[in-house]
């Protein structure tokens, strides 16, 4: 069975859509599958830093524009995950990228996709090699309105939405629930907790359900990911 791969997007910056995609990985990862976590940001690749590779050498782009082979670019961080970081991509081509992913489909269960924050050439191909997409968006109309515009290319493009993860929910604070999935059309799946662990977690470079497992927020992506399994498997 060859690998599902899972885009992480939002259309506005600063949601913590990066670091979503990371903590779902290593989630998966956790549950005992197999997972490696691209940086689809090719304009803005910042996924690298977030898990302590500070200057990759070997990355994505040098893969597409083949200079390097794709094992060389690939990265194994200390909580289990994969990564295969970007550096800064202005024209990709879009037929050697989803050609590369294809192939990686045969080694992992899951490729977690991360990606730019508009729509442009990059999203197009997110779009192009995913079999489903996860929104990622903070609890206010603003980036709600981001999300719906999302929606509605990823619909247009006829790609599977899972829902909305909202993050940094605040207690009392922030629209509700039932408000986001009206505004948005969507389930939301899951609610990530303003977390002081998670800024820890970060600042060390790991994700929070390695560094922290029985954080309020590690428990939210581990959920999301057995039900991810539990729908798929």
């Amino acid at each position: 069975m060859k690998g599902r791969v899972i885009g992480i997007m939002s259309f506005k910056g600063g949601v913590g859509k990066s670091v979503s995609a990371i903590n779902l990985a290593a989630g998966l990862c956790k549950l005992g599958k197999r997972v490696l976590v691209v940086d689809g940001n090719f304009l803005s690749p910042s996924l690298h830093f977030y898990l302590g590779l500070l200057v990759p050498e070997k990355t994505l782009k040098e893969v597409v524009r083949g200079e390097v082979g794709v094992d060389s670019a690939i990265y194994e961080h200390k909580s289990g995950i994969h990564l295969l970081p970007c550096n800064f991509y202005k024209k990709i081509d879009l037929g050697k990228f989803k050609k590369i992913v294809d192939n990686l489909r045969g080694r992992y269960d899951y490729i977690i996709m991360d990606s730019g924050p508009s729509y442009t050439d990059e999203i197009i191909a997110i779009l192009m090699v995913c079999d489903e997409l996860i929104f990622v968006a903070t609890p206010d109309y603003p980036t709600l309105a981001a999300t719906v515009k999302a929606a509605k290319i990823a619909e247009y493009k006829g790609v599977q939405v899972r829902g909305i993860i909202v993050n940094r929910k605040r207690k009392g604070l922030g629209l509700k629930v039932g408000d986001i999935e009206k505004t948005v059309g969507l389930s939301v799946v899951a609610e990530v907790p303003e977390d002081v662990k998670m800024i820890k977690a970060v600042e060390k470079f790991v994700p929070v359900v390695g560094a922290y497992r029985w954080s309020r927020s590690a428990k939210v992506f581990l959920d999301l990911s057995k039900e991810i399994l539990e729908s798929v498997d």
